[in-house]
């Protein structure tokens, strides 16, 4: 009797060189298509910058950098003070803006930042309610010893423009009006928040938070003889990955979309603050 042949199961052949290199770069295609996609969205290939500024530039910075062509803009706010202190640790990002001049040219002297350049001026007021407020006038808060005054603390550019203005006051009437000092805040926008909360009657501003709170507080007009100049100045982070990206940033803050929405927000020309 004859037995059956059965066909063998064809043997699975390994692939030639070139067969093998055109399935890896097969499998491989997902995985590189995968790797090109990056946070800064459909642009791909635009740095990223980070940009350290003082508070008072919240409304403006943020403003413009939201579709800035150039860079995809990361944006840290606080005192300028507490800002130079990362700076100084390392902890820097690619642009610092500062609400003084001081700050930016004692970080440039000690190799910390490239040569900062001014980008803004604006003017220190005092801040009242635009209702019911209890002081007209800055001789009010000396006279009236029942004022809750808020101010910046002396080492943030809001507390020192103040300290520098009330240093110019007949002596007297600085006591009285430093003995009025319920708070001291690390930042301008925290300062403007004790008068909103209603926690003072009268605080040191600029400007620009006035304007910000679109008639919710107005502001009252320091004498010409001791206002201070109030100076914006920023400078490159020296050993920046995006020094390149970053020196685009400030000079469209001295003369391009941002020094525009600067404007708009009340903010003075480079050199004319005070």
């Amino acid at each position: 009797m004859s037995v059956p042949h059965r066909r063998r199961p064809p043997v699975a052949r390994r692939p030639g060189p070139v067969r093998a290199a055109a399935l890896i770069a097969l499998v491989g295609v997902p995985t590189a298509v995968a790797g090109c996609g990056s946070d800064d969205g459909p642009s791909g290939g635009r740095p990223t910058i980070v940009v350290q500024a003082a508070a008072s530039l919240t409304g403006a910075l943020t403003s413009c950098t939201k579709d800035y062509a150039a860079a995809k803009v990361r944006l840290s706010f606080a005192g300028s003070d507490e800002l130079a202190a990362q700076i100084r640790k390392g902890a820097g990002g690619d642009l610092f803006a500062a609400a003084n001049a001081t700050l930016p040219q004692a970080l440039a002297a000690e190799g910390k930042v490239e040569r900062p350049q001014a980008f803004a001026g604006n003017e220190l007021v005092l801040a009242v309610p635009a209702k019911d407020a209890k002081v007209a006038t800055l001789d009010d808060v000396a006279r009236d010893d029942g004022v809750r005054l808020a101010v910046g603390a002396p080492t943030v550019p809001v507390g020192s423009y103040t300290q520098k203005a009330l240093g110019r006051l007949p002596a007297q009437e600085r006591s009285a009006i430093l003995a009025r000092v319920r708070t001291e805040e690390p930042d301008v926008k925290s300062v403007l928040a004790k008068l909103q909360q209603g926690v003072v009657d009268a605080a040191f501003v600029y400007r620009t938070d006035v304007q910000a709170t679109k008639g919710a507080v107005k502001a009252v007009a320091l004498p010409a003889a001791i206002r201070p100049k109030v100076a914006y100045e920023a400078a490159v982070v020296r050993g920046s990955d995006q020094a390149s990206a970053a020196s685009a940033l400030l000079q469209d803050l001295r003369g391009g979309g941002c020094q525009r929405a600067l404007r708009t927000a009340g903010f003075l020309a480079p050199g004319a603050g005070g």
